[in-house]
């Protein structure tokens, strides 16, 4: 049995698995966006392409990512024979603020892409790279907006004044994302009560832990298989990044996930990281039976 299989027998009994099958119904896949790699709009928008051509629901803009320049440094030779070799490792330069033409960028992608597409620019303080003060990053959180975005990525930790004054600036034609990016995983039941503190805070919630075990791993998972069995009004998005945090992606038909953030970035580093290759995903997927 691969690992995959074996992962998915421990965490849901063969009897959840048969009532799918013996239902004779297609499981529900999740909606799968693509969150663009790159740090210069050549980049994002030749990423979004093999995006839209590999099919994904969504793509996600990381804005953020433009203000930094990726940098490959390599680490000098370890003196433990076991380790000989030089190994690459990456570095972010942070880049002045009127370095992005904002209004040309949105037009660039407005024009440029055919899939429904969600706007992110993170602060720093919830892992991001904007290099800027908040009213700078609220301006163009407005600009995108008024744009006509299909989803803007609006963090719950923004003032609320001003992110209510957001919202009412999206109306109906622009979706809001309720997100947080937090540290390691409280315990299911507190996971939950913050799910539905932010229900109210946009037409998708989707909250994203550091995980640093399998263990936190599998908490992300029970809270959102409650989740998905509840009657939601909006879509939920749980998910974790570190050890286990492909868990959270490769599982989520199975556990009723709404949406779940892949990439076409396929590096080692994706592994590690606890992300997932799109394809990868698919290919999961298949394996495990979920489609």
């Amino acid at each position: 049995m691969s690992s995959i299989s074996t992962v998915s027998a421990e965490l849901h009994p063969a009897s959840s698995l048969n009532r799918y099958r013996q239902s004779g119904r297609l499981m529900p896949l999740p909606k799968v966006c693509v969150t663009l790699s790159g740090h210069t709009m050549k980049q994002m928008l030749e990423d979004a392409a093999l995006a839209t051509a590999a099919g994904a629901d969504l793509i996600e803009i990381r804005f953020d990512n433009l203000w930094v320049i990726k940098k490959e440094i390599i680490e000098e030779e370890s003196s433990d024979e076991s380790k000989k070799g030089k190994r690459k490792k990456w570095e972010f330069e942070p880049l002045p603020l009127g370095h992005v033409n904002v209004e040309s960028c949105l037009n660039s992608f407005k024009t440029a892409l055919t899939t429904p597409y969600i706007f992110t620019c993170r602060p720093r303080r919830q892992g991001g790279n904007f290099p800027g003060e908040e009213r700078d990053r609220i301006a163009i959180l407005e600009q995108a907006i008024s744009s006509g975005v299909t989803f803007v990525d609006l963090e719950v930790d923004i003032d609320s004044d001003i992110r209510l004054k957001l919202v009412e600036l999206a109306g109906e034609s622009t979706k809001v994302i309720a997100s947080d990016h937090l540290g390691s995983p409280p315990n299911v039941d507190e996971i939950l009560a913050t799910v539905d503190k932010m229900t109210p805070l946009g037409s998708t919630v989707k909250i994203c832990y550091r995980l640093t075990s399998r263990g936190a791993a599998l908490r992300v998972l029970e809270a959102a298989r409650v989740v998905g069995g509840r009657e939601n009004n909006v879509d939920v998005a749980l998910m974790g990044l570190g050890e286990g945090g492909d868990w959270t992606r490769i599982h989520a038909p199975i556990i009723g996930s709404s949406l779940v953030y892949a990439t076409m970035e396929d590096s080692f580093d994706v592994i590690k990281e606890g992300r997932i290759n799109f394809e990868d995903l698919y290919i999961a997927w298949d394996l495990l039976e979920y489609e």
